[in-house]
């Protein structure tokens, strides 16, 4: 009988850990009206978000900034989340230009390739690299430039697996990371992130955050556009 009783206790944890997760991820989502979303301030950034979703400063999630030597310094960052895969994490940074890396100069091809743009390039590459190091299974599927708030900046679309102590509870997700210039030595990353089979219907959510994301006291104006 001792075998019967562990394998009903495996299975009651396996039972428990599963309803915990897929009740942190919802499948069904009721509409969001326009009139429920709320503007929330946390550090650096005012942004409005839906009811469902939480806003916090993410001082422990770091997402690979502020390491030795590290060309990108985190300023400060939130997150903005509905469950483990749904959410937004914003990241306002202090760029090091002295310390990124050599070699990303211009092509022959476009010989007048401004240095604000090898620049953006190199930090939304050093960004990528650290959320390589930081996910599993790590893998991007595109890039294309993108626009917020008027800004130019890069996009690119990735997925991974969120990993579990049950490797049977395992769960891809999929995002993108976006990086947008806002002075001289600041830029913002946002990395955006759903279940796949929710990511077309979040596309649109999260647009609309974006678009009324401010920086509050200490950020400066770019001659881009739409920071205020």
């Amino acid at each position: 009988m001792l075998w019967l009783y562990r394998f009903l206790w495996i299975a009651s944890s396996l039972g428990t850990a599963t309803i915990l997760i897929v009740a942190s991820n919802p499948r069904s989502e009721r509409p969001i009206s326009a009139g429920e979303w709320r503007t929330v301030q946390q550090g650096r950034f005012t942004v409005q978000v839906p009811p469902t979703f939480r806003a916090h400063r993410d001082a422990l999630t770091q997402m690979g900034m502020n390491k030795p030597n590290s060309p990108i310094q985190l300023q400060d960052a939130v997150r903005i989340e509905r469950g483990a895969r749904t959410g937004v994490k914003i990241a306002l940074v202090t760029v090091r230009s002295d310390l990124m890396p050599v070699g990303d100069e211009p092509s022959a091809v476009n010989p007048q390739e401004q240095s604000g743009v090898r620049l953006l390039r190199q930090v939304h590459a050093t960004q990528l690299q650290n959320l390589r190091e930081a996910l599993a299974e790590f893998k991007e599927r595109q890039q294309r430039p993108v626009k917020v708030q008027g800004v130019h900046g890069l996009r690119t679309d990735f997925e991974y697996t969120l990993t579990h102590w049950i490797p049977f509870l395992n769960m891809p997700a999929r995002g993108y990371l976006i990086t947008v210039p806002v002075s001289q030595n600041e830029a913002l990353h946002i990395i955006a992130y759903t279940p796949p089979h929710q990511f077309e219907m979040y596309q649109p959510l999260y647009e609309r955050m974006l678009n009324t994301l401010k920086l509050n006291a200490g950020a400066t104006t770019t001659a881009h556009g739409g920071w205020e």
